[in-house]
């Protein structure tokens, strides 16, 4: 008798014979997907509480449900699934979700908590990654899953508005057979499911995840999670923003925090060495004694008796009075310094005479000099203008005559161009 989809062991998956296609075919074994899946969720410290398997009757198309003891949600507990074939009809599937433990049913995030790969190239590679990927952001999807089940909740829902998402699912979005939704039809009807909020889409939802049961391996992750999908985009769930928690090495050593150390630890020795430069120890006091040796240490506060302790007030008084003394002598030496600049009365007027007697020369030799050309230009001038008053035999014999010596030269009478626009052109050259 053929054996039919039913819940398999994990021995008896493990013992499928693995296929022998081409090549370019990688194998994913469900072994090797069962021992990736529980070392990352152990390697993250998730204990698993329950694995199911389900797969046809040859066991080439496989899925499995690992539950897990995560999450305070009192309803819901978080799962992690996959979806395998050696048959190639289906892409290797994996995802985060989670059990609705009051009747068994599961969520499957719509958007981000599901990977497909073929199986081709470094499929098996690659499959290891997205599993520990997976893994890694399972919190965030689980408190995902938990916010969208608040949420419908609050959503009230009547027959007619669930007749239009049951079409929509069945018709559309083909997710469901003709048996899934008789029987979703039949639990709106009269519901084998108690819900603590009826009338609500919660309670619908929880209607659809009851059919999805008894869906083929192969389309039974992906029908969950266009569901969720479905239910996300129309009704606008809020989307959680789930910060992972940074995990930093005790030994790790800050690079701010050695940068600060460090430029501290050469500031107080650039102020150390200029404090002796200047003549000054440690304490502020001038350091007489060159044969004895400096305390060039850092003074230390906050120690018990009997340490090194803060200055004194002597020591204060005596910085003050070598501060002033510095001061004065710096003072003294800038008023000498002043003094070497200044200038008799006297002599600073005997100067001043001296530039206005030369720039008084100067003006007058430019003076001379300026009147003496114009007088040369003036005459120059005068000689042309005579030349230009003289005038020939021949110009006078010709006005006599009554011979103009220039032209005046109108336009001609016969332009029939001026004449019809009555304008006379006065051609002067």
């Amino acid at each position: 008798m053929p054996r039919k989809i039913n819940t398999w062991g994990r021995t008896e998956l493990v013992d499928v014979t693995l296929p022998n296609h081409a090549d370019s075919y990688t194998v994913i074994s469900h072994k090797s997907v069962m021992d990736l899946s529980t070392k990352a969720l152990e390697d993250a410290e998730f204990t698993i509480t329950n694995e199911n398997y389900r797969a046809t009757r040859d066991g080439n198309i496989a899925s499995a449900i690992y539950t897990l003891n995560f999450g305070s949600d009192p309803e819901l507990s978080m799962m992690f699934a996959w979806s395998n074939s050696y048959n190639k009809q289906m892409r290797f599937k994996c995802g985060v979700g989670a059990i609705h433990t009051s009747n068994n049913t599961s969520l499957v995030c719509g958007d981000m908590g599901s990977w497909a790969r073929k199986h081709t190239g470094s499929a098996d590679t690659e499959t290891k990654e997205t599993i520990e990927e997976q893994v890694k952001l399972a919190k965030m999807y689980y408190e995902q899953l938990v916010s969208d089940k608040e949420a419908m909740k609050k959503i009230t829902l009547d027959k007619r508005k669930q007749a239009q998402l049951l079409g929509m699912l069945f018709a559309e979005h083909d997710i469901l057979t003709t048996e899934q939704a008789s029987s979703i039809k039949q639990q709106m009807n009269r519901a084998t499911y108690t819900s603590t909020h009826p009338g609500s889409l919660w309670e619908f939802y929880n209607f659809v995840t009851l059919s999805l049961q008894q869906s083929h391996p192969k389309t039974w992750m992906e029908d969950q999670r266009i569901l969720h999908w479905f239910m996300s985009d129309t009704f606008k769930f809020d989307k959680v923003e789930v910060r992972e928690e940074d995990t930093v090495d005790p030994n790790q050593v800050d690079l701010e925090d050695s940068i600060a150390e460090v430029t501290a630890e050469q500031q107080e020795v650039w102020d150390q060495q200029t404090r002796v430069e200047e003549g000054l120890d440690h304490k502020g006091g001038e350091d007489d004694d060159d044969d004895e040796p400096v305390d060039d240490s850092p003074e230390i506060t906050g120690i018990p008796d009997g340490d090194k302790l803060s200055d004194t007030d002597d020591e204060f008084e005596a910085d003050a009075e070598m501060q002033e003394m510095k001061t004065e002598e710096v003072l003294n030496v800038h008023i000498e310094e002043d003094n070497e600049h200044v200038v008799d009365k006297d002599q600073i007027s005997e100067r001043i005479k001296e530039d206005e007697a030369a720039v008084a020369e100067v003006c007058d030799e430019e003076a001379a000099e300026l009147i003496k050309g114009q007088e040369a230009i003036d005459q120059q001038m005068a000689q042309e203008a005579a030349a230009d008053n003289t005038v020939s035999d021949e110009d006078i014999d010709n006005t006599v005559k009554g011979e103009p010596d220039f032209e005046l030269d109108f336009a001609n009478a016969n332009d029939e161009k001026d004449v019809n626009s009555d304008d006379v052109d006065f051609d002067f050259v």
